[in-house]
């Protein structure tokens, strides 16, 4: 660590850098140093970004002199800017008002930061300096009548009215680093002399430079080294600049964590801490206690869909424990048949509390915190200045998502503290915001913490990951930096929107000019080799394949490496840790025990499992894995096929016959329609209700396609309708229970019978082969076998109206109808032997256990169960690995 630096915490200075993560670097050598000087006890070392400490002396000021203004804080800024842009005439040009603001905000602080004259701005008398010049105007007449100052004009305010700096004793040092801007720069050189030198030159050894085979190829490479070095060299420390880290943070995680805490990846997930910290944070919106209430206030107000209100009501902050959590699942579950697509949160709550008594999951603690929650949020109509808001959603948020707040971690307690600043400063900004409805006070709140940046403290650790081109100012072991590419290094000229370019270049704006950029690039190498004695530089391929060629101004340096066994490593993360493994003893468990008198069968739909895949048949049926219902807007398949199940029953029960059919005329179809379809809309909603707009277009829609059902029905060979199921009946096959259902059971003229099964989706002749796609109709049959001559689905839908048969004698569903192959036998009769064989076969294999992942070849399509059968997951998993030796 720099000497002067050490014996300027130990005189008692403020130690100022120029921005955050420098100060944070600074303050952790300085405890450092303490500790490894064996101290046990010293003064907390004052080390401040200067914006921040800008802010401490002005609030120093303000004790002073009550008639200072108030300093706004950054959301303030951040919605007075926003109100600017909207307010003025080109406001409604923008897409994203909220991208203007920010860019004026930062041209506006490039313009103090440089010191640029606002009359050399419009002299330029372009549309975008005369509109950034109107946008800055009105700023500052908001901030004049507000009584106000923004952070940019505190080192003016300083300037010109010292008091409030040398009212103090206070000593300052400052570091010397190309960060600084010309106006901070001046400043402290008139105000605290020379500044603190960073370390001296390391003896660097000839930088290492990468060329990886892909981003991802990178990062992996970036996480071997860290891993390597600290394994064999104690005390080893690394800087690490990852200049486009905003977009590839999550996948720089993973990187990390698989070298450097590769537990994260076990099934138990367990948290063993990480040698690294990233810097910049994350949107705090995006940390569980400020998530957890933004979501409680978003359902707060207005229509919830089901799926906002599951999350809700299965979110981890809202249960106590284990018991919790189960309590909340079931009645997700048990909600999931019964509820609309969407409905308010009173609604939901009182639906979810009827069927909870219904049902009896047991206590649900997050139903009750909810509901506490709610009761609060309810206090509160109209327009309100934003403390009353907060004031209220504090007490909502204490009685719902934080009422556990005893269980966080040390990370969630810093971000909820973080957001309860957010909040406190948004309360103090009544003048500025005036009176809010609910709706625009929550958003207010929600753009609030997505725009503020929150990182956990955790001290900083060995490995330091930075998003800035910046010289780390302290002496590292290791140092690399990523993305150094002739593309993007010396980085491309980037200019400030709506400032002229030429002006920029003439006050000498850091990414103005070409040429700046250059001199940027050389300086911060220069210091980077000083700054470790391993340097690394990499770049990567693009994901779709093209090269990349390291900047020639890093092939200066050192000869480009040979192939470093780092670029090699293997992508993506989980395949190299899935190639360490150890070899594991594998056990092929394709028998399940045998089935138990005291289990229940699901009817047909076990056996239809069982012969697409014997794994399905035993996960379904026993394991009880089933895809979770989802509710849609309006009614769903399943339940349209229940409707017209229920509406074809109740017509057949008043027509029975092809002759009354025949016989009926437009009107009085037409009442039997209507009536037949209201009658079954009416029995459903009783269950589950998705509203009377829904069931009006159900009611239409189903009455066209019963009409054109009847129509088909009018074209067959006369019969009347012998059964209608009203009841469920129990087939045997092997010694087990199967309950079916059968629609409809027809009499032909010579007392022949039909038994037909009405489908509402697709309906193909599924029930050939020893192992059938479906086996539903050979079943019916083998249940009711006398007399019968076909065997049919009944496809009722907008895309047609036909019957799918299987029938030994020709003209039964239409005038000249063909029978059918029966699979090559003589009769349907000879056919249901058959199908009898085939069945019992089925139930035999599942009885006794048999579930052996063979799906057949278009059972996969339809299945939801690889998770647990894997073998899309193993397939892919060998494809991976194919693809990765072959390279």
């Amino acid at each position: 660590m720099p000497l002067g630096l050490m014996e300027a915490a130990n005189a008692d200075c403020t130690i100022l850098a120029p921005n955050a993560e420098l100060a944070a670097t600074l303050f952790d050598a300085i405890e450092r140093a303490h500790r490894d000087s064996g101290r046990e006890l010293w003064p907390t070392p004052r080390v401040r970004d200067f914006g921040s400490w800008l802010r401490e002396q002005h609030v120093r000021g303000q004790f002073a002199d009550s008639s200072t203004p108030r300093c706004l804080t950054d959301v303030e800024e951040r919605e007075l800017w926003r109100a600017v842009v909207l307010d003025g005439a080109s406001g409604r040009q923008f897409l994203e008002p909220a991208g203007a603001a920010r860019a004026a905000a930062h041209a506006r602080r490039t313009i103090v930061e440089y010191d640029i004259p606002l009359r050399a701005v419009a002299d330029y008398g372009s549309e975008e300096s005369g509109t950034l010049l109107d946008w800055i105007e009105r700023f500052a007449q908001r901030c004049r009548a507000l009584d106000c100052v923004s952070a940019d004009q505190l080192l003016r305010i300083a300037d010109r009215a010292r008091t409030s700096v040398e009212c103090t004793a206070e000593p300052i040092a400052w570091i010397e680093s190309p960060a600084w801007r010309p106006a901070a720069r001046r400043w402290l050189q008139s105000r605290a002399g020379v500044p603190l030198q960073p370390c001296a030159a390391v003896n660097c050894v000839s930088p290492l430079l990468l060329r990886a085979g892909s981003p991802d190829t990178e990062l992996a490479a970036i996480g071997e080294w860290a891993r390597s070095n600290l394994q064999a060299t104690p005390g080893f420390r690394a800087w690490i600049c990852i200049p486009d880290l905003n977009l590839r943070r999550p996948e720089l995680v993973d990187a990390l964590d698989a070298a450097l805490s590769p537990r994260r990846f076990a099934l138990d997930g367990a948290d063993q801490g990480a040698p690294y910290a990233v810097a910049g944070g994350t949107p705090l919106a995006d940390h569980p206690p400020a998530r957890a209430a933004l979501s409680v206030l978003s359902a707060g107000e207005g229509a919830v869909s089901f799926e906002q209100w599951s999350a809700l009501l299965r979110a981890a902050d809202l249960q106590a424990g284990a018991a919790d959590a189960v309590a909340a699942a079931r009645l997700d579950v048990a909600l999931r048949s019964r509820a609309p697509s969407e409905q308010t949160l009173g609604q939901w709550l009182a639906l979810a509390g009827r069927v909870a008594e219904a049902e009896r999951p047991g206590p649900v603690g997050a139903l009750e915190r909810l509901h506490a929650a709610a009761r609060i949020l309810a206090e509160l109509r109209g327009n309100h200045p934003m403390s009353r808001w907060i004031a209220l959603w504090i007490r909502a948020f204490e009685a719902g998502p934080w009422s556990l707040r005893h269980r966080w971690s040390s990370a969630e307690y810093q971000s909820a503290e973080r957001f309860r600043e957010l909040l406190a400063a948004l309360a103090a900004a009544d003048p500025l915001f005036g009176a809010q409805s609910r709706r625009s006070a929550e958003g207010i709140l929600r753009r609030a913490a997505r725009d503020t940046a929150f990182q956990a403290q955790t001290g900083i650790p060995p490995i330091w990951v930075s998003g800035q081109l910046m010289d780390p100012w302290l002496a590292y072991q290791g140092l690399w930096v990523a993305g150094c590419s002739e593309e993007r290094w010396p980085p491309p000229a980037d200019p400030i929107p709506l400032l002229p370019v030429p002006l920029q270049r003439q006050y000498g704006v850091i990414g103005s000019a070409v040429q700046s950029q250059l001199q940027f690039a050389e300086d911060l190498q220069r210091r980077w080799q000083a700054r470790a004695v391993a340097c690394v530089f990499s770049c990567a391929d693009s994901d779709d394949g093209r090269r990349a060629a390291l900047s020639a101004l890093l092939r200066e340096l050192s000869p480009p490496a040979t192939d470093s066994p780092l670029a090699s490593v293997a992508q993506p993360h989980w395949l190299e840790l899935y190639r360490r493994a150890p070899g594991l003893e594998q056990l092929i468990d394709e028998r399940a025990p045998a089935f138990a008198p005291d289990e229940l069968t699901r009817g047909v739909a076990t056996l239809k499992a069982q012969s697409r895949c014997a794994f399905r048949g035993f996960a379904e049926t026993r394991l009880m894995s089933s895809v979770l219902d989802r509710p849609l807007p309006g009614f769903n398949d399943r339940e349209r096929g229940e409707l017209l199940h229920d509406a074809l029953e109740q017509i057949w029960s008043e027509v029975r016959d092809s002759h009354r059919l025949k016989a009926l005329d437009a009107q009085t179809e037409a009442a039997l329609l209507r009536n037949s379809v209201s009658l079954a809309i009416d029995t459903l909603c009783r269950r589950r209700d998705p509203g009377a707009r829904w069931r009006e277009r159900e009611r239409i829609r189903m009455q066209a396609l019963l009409g054109k059902w009847l129509t088909a029905e009018r074209l067959r060979a006369p019969f009347s309708v012998e059964r209608l199921e009203q009841r469920a009946r129990t087939a045997q096959h092997a010694g087990l229970p199967f309950t079916v259902r059968i629609d409809r059971v027809d009499r032909l003229e010579d007392g022949a019978r039909v038994l037909i099964d009405y489908k509402s989706g697709s309906a193909a002749r599924d029930w050939h082969g020893e192992r059938p796609d479906n086996p539903q109709l050979p079943i019916y049959a083998l249940l009711l076998p006398e007399g019968l001559v076909a065997v049919a689905y009944g496809k009722i839908n907008a895309a047609g109206c036909c019957f799918v048969p299987e029938a030994e004698r020709i003209g039964i569903f239409k005038p000249g109808g063909a029978k059918t192959r029966l699979e090559g036998m003589s009769s349907l009769a000879d056919l249901m032997q058959v199908w009898s064989r085939r069945i019992e076969r089925l139930a035999a294999q599942f009885a006794e256990g048999r579930a052996a992942v063979d799906p057949t070849s278009s059972a996969c399509q339809s299945c939801r169960l690889h998770g647990l059968c894997r073998v899309p997951s193993a397939l892919d998993i060998a494809a991976v690995l194919d693809d990765v030796d072959a390279s």
